[in-house]
């Protein structure tokens, strides 16, 4: 399923170039494409130094994806001050900007999506969404709602010394690591520019791929999607209606066997006691979420839902059920154990025949309208 216009508006070619932007990412995409591979191919790189990078890259994206955008921009889990200055460190080596500018764009584009307002709207073409909105100056970047981030002072001398942290970081740091066993020059092209070039690309598919091709299962609201490719290639934020519909959890990936290394390592941090209070959307929620936009996308088709609704209703009552039983069950007596045991058993056995039920009737509701066509 794709967006439906990929056009950019003529706004966008009026705006003033970001030759800052414009060149860095230029040029550090031509030594990429061009000097690592040269120097791969006539010189050589030692294996050190690609293991070196894979590593780097891999902690850079995960800085980006739990740090910038998971707990910065929506505050979905807390972390320890060793987490906080880890994030600061290696979300600069990703040549992303700095973390103010970086969530700054990023609520605005959840509080506006789609709108001329959205920083990377992929209403203004696919390409504006992935990288284009970088080379133009608009006021839309101007440094706006992230007082709670201001108050950190790390955060103020990050976002006061980006250029310099970030090229110390991201170029200077790799070389110097390579240099432990003589390749320097190996380490800057490959751990250096070929690590930011490949981080970036990926990134950027989050707001180009991820709002123009996939599946919308819990919102026709949005232009975001769930694709699976970008959430190989992001450590799992691909998920992205998911994201849109419930941003303040700190999963993309609800599911044990969705790709969300981001989730992982989260998890991880909060069994080490470095992060804690992850937040997650109520399951009842997400389901009431799908069950509505399955719905709207049956509507769409000039498929019959009435039969869904009556039923999404009978689990909405179900789910009361089992929600009042639950908090009884907390103020329990002694001698209503064994009823309230079996109330609870059976209401639960009732909710998930229900919900079955349901979803058999979108697939059988589906395969009708389908033969019909």
């Amino acid at each position: 399923m794709k967006s439906s216009d990929s056009t950019p508006p003529s706004s966008v070619s009026s705006l003033p170039l970001d030759w800052t932007n414009l060149l860095f990412i230029g040029l550090n995409s031509l030594a990429a494409l061009t000097l690592a591979p040269a120097h791969a191919i006539f010189v050589g790189v030692p294996w050190q130094t690609w293991v070196f990078a894979l590593i780097f890259a891999g902690v850079t994206n995960l800085s980006i994806t739990a740090g910038y955008h998971r707990h910065y921009s929506h505050r979905s889990y807390d972390i320890s001050p060793l987490l906080h200055y880890f994030y600061l460190f290696f979300g600069s080596t990703a040549f992303q900007g700095s973390l103010l500018q970086w969530c700054s764009d990023h609520r605005k584009h959840h509080l506006q999506e789609d709108s001329e307002k959205d920083p990377y709207a992929i209403t203004k073409g696919f390409w504006f969404a992935h990288v284009g909105w970088l080379f133009f100056k608009s006021n839309d970047r101007k440094i706006e709602r992230v007082a709670d981030l201001e108050k950190k002072s790390l955060v103020r001398l990050q976002n006061k010394y980006y250029g310099w942290i970030a090229f110390l970081s991201g170029f200077v740091f790799p070389a110097l690591v390579a240099s432990l066993w003589g390749d320097a020059l190996g380490g800057l092209l490959v751990a250096g520019c070929l690590r930011i070039f490949l981080t970036q690309q990926t990134t950027f598919f989050v707001n180009s791929l991820s709002h123009y091709m996939g599946h919308r299962p819990y919102s026709l609201a949005v232009s975001a999607r769930d694709n699976i490719l970008v959430s190989f290639l992001t450590h799992g934020e691909g998920y992205h209606n998911f994201h849109h519909a419930f941003q303040f959890d700190f999963r993309n990936g609800i599911r044990w066997y969705h790709w969300d290394p981001t989730k992982w390592f989260i998890q991880t941090m909060a069994h080490m006691g470095l992060s804690w209070n992850l937040k997650t959307a109520p399951a009842f929620e997400i389901l009431k979420a799908k069950m509505h936009t399955l719905e709207a996308d049956l509507l769409n088709k000039g498929q019959c839902s009435e039969h869904l609704a009556s039923l999404r209703e009978r689990i909405f009552e179900a789910q009361k059920r089992l929600k009042t039983l639950n908090e009884s069950w907390k103020e329990r007596s002694e001698g209503h154990y064994k009823k309230l045991m079996l109330d609870m058993r059976l209401a639960s056995i009732e909710y998930q025949a229900l919900v079955k039920q349901y979803f058999r009737s979108v697939r059988a509701t589906r395969t009708l309208g389908s033969q019909r066509f």
